[in-house]
């Protein structure tokens, strides 16, 4: 009896499965597989778990693969080289975009995802559908994803150029249109004047149903689910005005859909809860002052900006650009392009200005116009902003080594070579002590005159995405002070690196800086708050604290003060002004929804800072 009823419901299953295969036949009908969140790092279980239902896709009948990112946990390269080897084993070949594990944490700064596959976006047509797809970053941080500005373009030039009104339009992104994504709202709106039908999407682990800004939203289920441990992934089918979504579990037939909706029928999306806009600046409850200078760039922009005099702002794009702007004509001085994409913020050394790139190299220009004077080939992405001290350039050659380069020459000095992951933080210098950090756990200390190992901290914690990587230390009264990912604030003993004090009493994670006395420390805590604490004692002591009402943050930027103000920036272009005397916010500006990527006091006291939509202010 029970071997007759499992025969019935194969059958079942086996027809079922034929009808939806010749659903897809039919006009508007597609069948595809939706991967996500696969999170594969090599010779552990999710590894197998791809294998399996890679092998699952491979005997279903379907007519395409997409993968939506969040394939590997820290987009090495070699996890990456993994993964790209099971998923190239699907028959019919598969689409991608990455996730924020592969453009957050990449020892190549992303390069080695568009090596292996091309570009980290695409366009695709079949049959009645376009399949447009993009990365959503963020890029070399934590924070809120973010679309590149050129992307933005590039999206808006395909759906103008292919804007069949025969063909639906599908999207599909590692993060989904919602808060969590800075430009959502735009892209959102993007898509719906272009009659997008449904945003496919990542990055929450499970199936369900989303209002992306009034277009009906897919997220796909990750890998293995929460508390699970079988291999699955997301099966659609759409036929007609209809869409299917099964909880495909690898090995098993394909049973009822977890999702089933007539996706062209907007009510669809007037049920469920549209996603909370942006703030606007007036909702924060501060006063609002307004920038006196604003630039934008054509493409977005990482770095933060260096001032040169009072006249001289100078930046690197995504595009591999070093830019500088005449302050006084409010026009570009000059251009110069340096081919690799630049993080970290360039460094002023006499006449010349020092930058790296991610194509391995750093550059030494002439301030006046822009013309290299030297190149250095470094091995690995220089994505820290170099650090000038005395005609010396401290700065991280990636995963490679940390130098000690001539600014004049551009010769290598001395070359510290015993690290285990990439350095991305500015380096600090105290005396004859040069500290920086990497994406391995560790602080180190070198002799800044012959690049010697002084001595080295850990976290005591074997999570590499725990380190103080992105974290700009600060050196005050023989101590060294750090925050992290771990949510520990530490002091060390600059000469020994022994630990003073160490507190997970707030919530801290990478933003930090120094009272312009140096007898604070000051931290930008994750929800609301900077704190403030006593640079002087040997044990952990606030000064005070200030809830700035900025809300949930974890975007890094290092902070800036003055004898009058400290400055913080925020993942949604908001700069604000503390007093420290009072523990108060004084005033705030907001430029954009996009992220602060650094800041900068001139000597008249203004802040100028650069956000990742490519904007440049002066405040």
């Amino acid at each position: 009896m029970h071997i007759k009823k499992l025969l019935i419901a194969t059958a079942m299953a086996t027809l079922c499965c034929l009808i939806m295969y010749s659903c897809s036949r039919q006009p508007y009908g597609l069948r595809f597989a939706l991967l996500t969140d696969l999170h594969v790092t090599p010779g552990q279980v999710a590894e197998e778990h791809l294998q399996a239902i890679v092998d699952d896709i491979n005997r279903q009948q379907i007519d395409l693969v997409v993968v939506t990112g969040d394939i590997t946990n820290t987009g090495s390269n070699s996890e990456l080289d993994n993964v790209k080897r099971i998923l190239d084993g699907i028959k019919g070949g598969y689409l991608i975009v990455p996730g924020n594990h592969e453009t957050n944490w990449s020892e190549s700064a992303g390069e080695h995802f568009n090596r292996l596959w091309g570009d980290d976006k695409f366009l695709h047509a079949t049959g009645d559908f376009v399949l447009i797809g993009f990365s959503t970053g963020p890029f070399m941080r934590m924070g809120d994803g973010h679309v590149r500005t050129q992307d933005i373009r590039w999206i808006e030039q395909q759906l103008q150029a292919h804007g069949d009104q025969n063909k639906r339009l599908l999207v599909f992104a590692h993060y989904p249109l919602a808060p969590g994504l800075d430009r959502w709202h735009e892209l959102a709106a993007l898509f719906k004047a272009h009659r997008a039908r449904v945003a496919f999407s990542g990055h929450g682990h499970q199936l369900r149903l989303l209002n992306a800004g009034g277009i009906p939203g897919v997220m796909g289920r990750s890998l293995v689910l929460r508390g699970g441990d079988t291999p699955g992934y997301t099966l659609v089918e759409l036929a007609g005005d209809s869409l299917w979504a099964w909880n495909k579990i690898a090995g098993e037939p394909v049973g009822a859909p977890a999702l089933a909706f007539n996706y062209l029928d907007s009510s669809v999306t007037d049920s469920l809860p549209f996603p909370e806009l942006p703030a606007r600046a007036a909702d924060y409850g501060h006063r609002v002052t307004g920038p006196f200078f604003q630039w934008q760039d054509s493409v977005s922009v990482f770095t933060g900006p260096l001032i040169v005099g009072d006249s001289l702002l100078v930046y690197g794009n995504s595009a591999g650009w070093l830019r500088a702007i005449d302050l006084e004509v409010s026009a570009e001085a000059w251009s110069t392009e340096l081919g690799g994409n630049m993080f970290g913020t360039p460094a002023l050394a006499g006449e010349t200005i020092v930058t790296g790139t991610t194509d391995s190299t750093l550059f030494g220009l002439d301030v006046s116009d822009g013309t290299i004077r030297w190149t250095l080939k470094t091995g690995a992405p220089v994505m820290a902003g170099p650090l000038v001290k005395e005609g010396d350039v401290y700065v991280g050659f990636g995963n490679r080594a940390f130098a000690c380069v001539d600014a004049e020459s551009g010769a290598v000095q001395w070359s510290f070579e015993e690290i285990n992951g990439y350095t991305q933080a500015r380096a600090a210098v105290a005396g004859n002590v040069v500290v920086f950090t990497a994406w391995d756990t560790h602080v180190y200390a070198l002799d800044r005159h012959s690049g010697q190992l002084l001595w080295i901290w850990n976290n005591d914690s074997p999570v590499k995405l725990f380190s103080p990587g992105n974290v700009q230390v600060a050196i005050s009264h023989d101590k060294v002070f750090l925050v992290a990912p771990d949510r520990y604030m530490t002091a060390l003993d600059l000469k020994s690196g022994t630990e003073i004090w160490r507190t997970g009493r707030y919530q801290v994670r990478e933003s930090m800086g120094l009272s312009h006395d140096k007898s604070e420390i000051y931290a930008k805590l994750m929800n609301d708050s900077l704190v403030a604490v006593c640079a002087l004692s040997s044990v952990f002591q606030t000064n005070w604290i200030a809830d700035a009402g900025f809300g949930y943050d974890h975007n890094p930027v290092p902070l800036v003060s003055d004898a009058k103000w400290v400055y913080l920036g925020t993942n949604n272009g908001i700069v604000m002004a503390l007093d420290p005397y009072q523990a108060r916010v004084d005033r705030m500006v907001k430029t954009g929804n996009s992220a602060v990527n650094g800041m900068m006091r001139d000597g008249g006291g203004r802040i100028w800072f650069t956000t990742t939509g490519g904007r440049i202010v002066g405040w």
